[in-house]
């Protein structure tokens, strides 16, 4: 165990920032250090963390950085490459309506002055990770699309972390007019010593966006990460996310359902090995009547490893014909991996239709039977059922060309864990 971590330590750079902000992002930011001083670095004692201690993963020294990878490549798409953390414009290709954070906080009159930080506002008001991001943020960008634009190609938001850069705290926010349509996919790989990246995702009714997050963080990572969203009448967000874990590793999706017939679809898969953790964690509130969401998510553990999926959805007294769901299953391949699953409802509304359920074991013996009775080899057998079990979860992906980017990056994965795959452990 190392140093214990204090608010002060991480908000040591808070004041520096005030110079280079236009008045209302300084109060913006003022807030953020005040909300998460009140907070504090959340642990274990905070029920929404009982399974992921975000003190005791930041009193250890950081791990090393690791060997490069080959990064994930979105063929004909935008790019907006970050550099631990920094938004690299020379070596980007971006797309109409895309601002580099730092040109929109230092604006007095930025028509986002009334729009960033502000999101889903209830669940930022109590969040210690989005107050420190707050306090903090730098570097990141704003998309805007006016009503019925469409972006003509994916935007790839490209993030490779090399362990040199102290703590960094990215704010990206999507705003999406009237009929809107986007695609993004965030990549993260490499080893952050400690980083929070939050997604602010704001869609005006009818709009659509697509969002797929890939984390291949290295074994020594510490990130946390949060998205927020807001979606109105009409409107569709639909997200994916694909988790290696790390020392510390979580993402939270907070969205609300504000306009009647609003959709959100949340689905994941995390593949985690050796002593990584990895944490999902969704909260999805219906406000509106007539909306739905649906949550679907596959994990694969190995090893010492340690995952949680705690999903809540909320329905309000006036969201009538709520239609949700929200399913985990988990797949370990070793004694020793451990899941933490923790499905909620809050209801209260008298006519819904919500269910959730959660299951964890290890692999189907019947199954691996049949296949032996076939002619094949244990070791093939149990690679090709947990290929199937996560091929599953990428189909959940509409677009091709994503599902080809998250399926290679789990063929990469697959390839890199031969033995626990093939022989458990």
């Amino acid at each position: 165990m190392g140093e214990m971590v204090t608010t002060d330590r991480l908000l040591s750079g808070a004041s520096a920032l005030r110079g280079d902000a236009a008045p209302w992002a300084g109060s913006l930011r003022d807030g953020g250090r005040e909300r998460f001083t009140q907070l504090g670095v959340p642990d274990r004692r905070k029920e929404a963390w009982k399974y992921s201690d975000l003190a005791r993963a930041l009193a250890h020294k950081a791990g090393a950085a690791p060997s490069p990878r080959a990064p994930l490549v979105l063929e004909d798409a935008f790019v907006a490459v970050f550099k631990d953390g920094v938004l690299d414009v020379a070596g980007s290709i971006l797309p109409p309506g895309l601002m580099p954070l730092g040109m929109v906080l230092a604006d007095p009159g930025s028509p986002f002055a009334g729009v960033l930080g502000s999101v889903n506002a209830a669940e930022q008001a109590a969040h210690p990770i989005v107050g420190l991001n707050t306090a903090l943020m730098e570097e990141g960008f704003v998309l805007s699309l006016a009503a019925g634009d469409k972006l003509s190609a994916p935007l790839h938001v490209r993030f490779t972390w090399t362990g040199a850069a102290s703590d960094r705290h990215v704010r990206l926010l999507v705003d999406l007019g009237e009929g809107a349509q986007a695609t993004v996919l965030e990549t993260h790989d490499g080893a952050p010593a400690f980083s929070t990246v939050v997604n602010e995702v704001r869609l005006a009714s009818n709009a659509r966006l697509t969002h797929v997050r890939i984390d291949r963080l290295s074994a020594g990572a510490r990130q946390s990460a949060v998205t927020l969203g807001e979606v109105a009448g009409g409107a569709e967000y639909r997200a994916f996310c694909l988790s290696e874990g790390a020392a510390f590793c979580r993402h939270e999706a907070l969205v609300a359902l504000t306009g009647e017939s609003a959709n959100v679809e949340i689905d994941g898969a995390f593949l985690v090995s050796g002593d990584n953790h990895c944490d999902n964690t969704t909260v999805i509130s219906h406000i509106s009547p007539n909306t739905t969401s649906r949550q679907a998510f596959r994990g694969v553990l190995s090893g010492r490893s340690h995952s949680a999926y705690q999903g809540c959805v909320k329905v309000a007294e006036d969201a009538q014909k709520t239609d949700a769901y929200q399913m985990s299953r988990a797949l370990l391949l070793s004694r020793e991996a451990r899941i933490a699953t923790k499905p909620e409802l809050e209801i209260f509304a008298d006519d819904v239709k919500c269910s959730h359920g959660a299951t964890a074991g290890e692999m189907d013996a019947d199954a691996l039977f049949f296949l032996r009775s076939r002619g094949i080899i244990e070791e093939e057998a149990r690679a090709m059922l947990v290929e199937a079990f996560l091929e599953e979860a990428l189909d959940t992906i509409a677009a091709p060309t994503l599902r080809d980017v998250a399926a290679s990056a789990v063929r990469d994965w697959l390839a890199n864990h031969t033995a626990e795959v093939s022989h458990g452990g």
